[in-house]
């Protein structure tokens, strides 16, 4: 009896133990949002000189302290500008640090080339790299009144920060600052398709026609800086994908392809439920915050480019002049789309002595076109706990181990 209670007390301990210790890991790698729009984050609360809170820090309501952090993970999305000289190996690059009492203007430089700075930025995914700067040292002391990490860009201004996070001496994640900000974008099936990307011209801009805010393509009437493509590439295609950048989107803002082809009865549309449309369909698209998107439009046949075209993004948005347009809009990627031919289905069928064949029928299989807005926030707080028991040899232990390892592991699921 007396062994029982002793292991029955073991018990309950070594469970609100390990509790208590899984309690703390999820605290240590929780999330929280801030204004990540200027690059810098307040890791403790900034006060005025009447000690007035001012501005809330990360760490505020959180377990982590100030001397727990030793580094920092910047994760950020770049816009078309950087892109596009990241793809041609021009430089770019910046500083990143912390500032506080006890750092005073602690700056790294960083760039895309490989060992050319102290910190490289890495590709995460499509468009998105990680800036990190760590060490085993605590970088601030918890005396300190004021305490910032940041990073700057000092050769672009195209670059969206999606998460601050702070690691530890270890290099793993104590608290992932995201973004408050939402951000914007959809997503466009297109693995029905074979792509071939279109040499853009320029990129166009947002722009008033008609008292009508619209992102021109090509327009055979307007400037030159309006005739992004070359019509020729198009012919035959089954599809146009058009991919625009929107910033500064405030309020949302419908935007779909306006299209006329200038030969012979060919197909146009101009909005939906127009009389006039024929020969192809889209769908309008909401830009409904900050981010990249795009548009397809879907021919009934391939199409015949006799001449030129008209091809543009259009809303209902309405301005007097461009100045008076409260957003920016460009134009980043047009693809020419030819359906592909589905593959010969590979099940075996029971010969038979009908004369007619299945075996040599394409299937051709159009795309589903998929418009949902999705946050493009991006955080890579890895989980390295271990979550381990000791071994006793009693069996009652032994069976309390494994369900607190069992319990760890739903945590640890829970948490990625």
């Amino acid at each position: 009896m007396k062994i029982s209670k002793i292991l029955a007390g073991m018990s309950a301990a070594a469970l609100a133990a390990s509790m208590m210790s899984l309690a703390a890991f999820a605290d240590e790698t929780a999330t929280v949002k801030a204004d990540l729009t200027g690059g810098t984050v307040s890791l403790i609360d900034e006060k005025d000189d009447d000690g007035v809170v001012t501005k809330t820090g990360v760490l505020t309501g959180t377990n982590v302290k100030l001397s727990d952090v030793c580094g920092i993970d910047v994760n950020v999305t770049v816009g078309a500008d950087s892109a596009a000289k990241i793809e041609a190996g021009d430089w770019i690059g910046g500083g990143l640090g912390y500032n506080s009492e006890s750092t005073g203007w602690a700056s790294k430089e960083w760039s895309f080339q490989e060992g050319a700075k102290d910190v490289t930025g890495v590709k995460a995914a499509d468009g998105s790299y990680d800036f990190v700067l760590k060490g085993t040292d605590p970088v601030f002391a918890d005396t300190d009144t004021y305490a910032q990490v940041w990073l700057q860009n000092w050769t672009t201004e195209d670059f969206t920060f999606n998460a601050f996070t702070l690691l530890d001496k270890d290099g793993n994640p104590l608290l992932v600052v995201e973004s408050d900000k939402e951000q914007g974008g959809n997503s466009v099936d297109l693995s029905a398709y074979d792509a071939t990307e279109v040499t853009l011209a320029g990129n166009g801009k947002a722009k008033v026609d008609t008292g009508k805010v619209r992102v021109n393509v090509n327009n055979p009437w307007g400037e030159d800086v309006d005739k992004l493509i070359t019509p020729a590439d198009f012919e035959g295609v089954d599809a146009i994908a058009v991919t625009a950048e929107f910033d500064a989107i405030t309020d949302p803002v419908d935007f779909a392809i306006n299209f006329a082809i200038f030969s012979d009865n060919g197909p146009q549309y101009w909005g939906e439920g127009n009389a006039a449309n024929k020969g192809c369909s889209t769908e309008a698209v909401t830009v409904n915050a900050d981010g990249s998107y795009t548009f397809l439009l879907k021919f009934d046949e391939p199409l015949t480019v006799d001449g030129d075209l008209f091809l543009d993004l259009q809303s209902a948005f309405e301005a007097a002049t461009d100045d008076d347009i409260p957003f920016a809009a460009k134009v980043t990627s047009v693809k020419a789309l030819t359906l592909k031919d589905a593959p010969a289905s590979s099940e075996s069928t029971e010969s038979t002595d009908s004369t007619d064949s299945d075996e040599s029928k394409v299937i051709l299989v159009d795309s589903t076109d998929s418009k949902t807005n999705s946050a493009t926030t991006s955080s890579k707080a890895a989980n390295n706990a271990s979550n381990t028991n000791p071994s006793t040899g009693a069996a009652a232990l032994a069976a309390v181990g494994v369900a607190l390892a069992g319990a760890a592991v739903v945590a640890t699921k829970k948490r990625k």
